[in-house]
């Protein structure tokens, strides 16, 4: 539930407030403030999801605190509530943004109404900033190389595997995976594989090129740099594992790639 409060300032009011609106799975009251000074108070520090206020109030106005919070662009929403039906009370509310404008005594209908439609631009103002966050991750997860992950329920595997996406870029070997593990080599690359469906070398090798294809596309190091980042001390074996691996020379995947982000795609013509 979304939090809400509530400024007014006569008591029975807000309690009435409170009780028409009870059953409902939208929003939970959490604070009452009975002055308009200590309520914008409020809404400036925790910002609330919504807040119901009153048009008149002491030390400062409804429609007052809704033009402080417009200005200052807080992220409350509200909705007015008031015992005068002039519709230049209305107006003014609604030019300061309010999503509703409720009038004493409530209709349960009326406040859920607004309720709902306040409940539905929180929603949607959830759904864009989670939208928001996940493209954001996505370009910066685009600066990091992040391998592929494998998993296995054997532990012993899945140490092998967590040991080698750490230290993949270094000169280790099976036997070094069996002796952090503490068993035999051979053991070691027989459930590897029983585990994952291939050996270590191929996992190895495929982790390396594929760091090594990244760094290609996401830098402008030498070949023979990302031959030394990637793990192999020597270039032309590099070069030899990354044709066998990529079906290309490092130099023409670089070439490629980059023609392949240069080049717009085409609307098929219609018949």
């Amino acid at each position: 539930m979304y939090e809400a409060i509530v400024i007014d300032d006569e008591k029975w009011v807000i309690k009435s407030l409170i009780a028409t609106i009870k059953n409902q799975d939208y929003f939970q009251i959490t604070k009452e403030f009975y002055d308009g000074l200590s309520g914008l108070e409020y809404i400036r520090a925790n910002q609330p999801d919504l807040a119901f206020v009153d048009v008149r109030l002491p030390g400062m106005g409804g429609l007052e605190i809704l033009q402080a919070a417009h200005t200052e662009g807080l992220r409350t929403l509200f909705i007015m509530i008031s015992g005068h039906a002039e519709f230049a009370y209305a107006q003014k509310a609604m030019f300061h943004n309010a999503i509703g404008y409720c009038l004493k005594p409530f209709s349960r209908s009326e406040l859920t109404d607004s309720m709902q439609k306040a409940y539905q631009l929180l929603e949607e103002r959830r759904e864009e900033e989670e939208a928001a966050a996940a493209e954001q991750a996505a370009e910066e997860s685009a600066d990091v190389f992040v391998p592929t992950h494998l998993t296995s329920s054997h532990k012993s595997v899945q140490k092998m595997i967590d040991y080698t996406e750490q230290h993949y870029r270094e000169d280790i070997s099976i036997q070094d995976l069996a002796s952090y593990c503490a068993i035999n080599a051979n053991y070691a690359s027989q459930i590897f594989k029983q585990e994952t469906g291939i050996t270590f070398i191929s996992y190895l090798t495929n982790l390396r090129i594929s760091y090594a294809a990244w760094l290609l596309v996401h830098t402008e190091q030498t070949v023979f740099a990302i031959a030394t980042q990637s793990g192999y001390s020597d270039y032309f074996y590099f070069a030899k594992v990354f044709k066998k691996v990529k079906g290309c020379t490092p130099n023409a995947y670089r070439k490629e790639q980059e023609n392949s982000a240069s080049t717009p795609h085409k609307i098929p013509e219609s018949d």
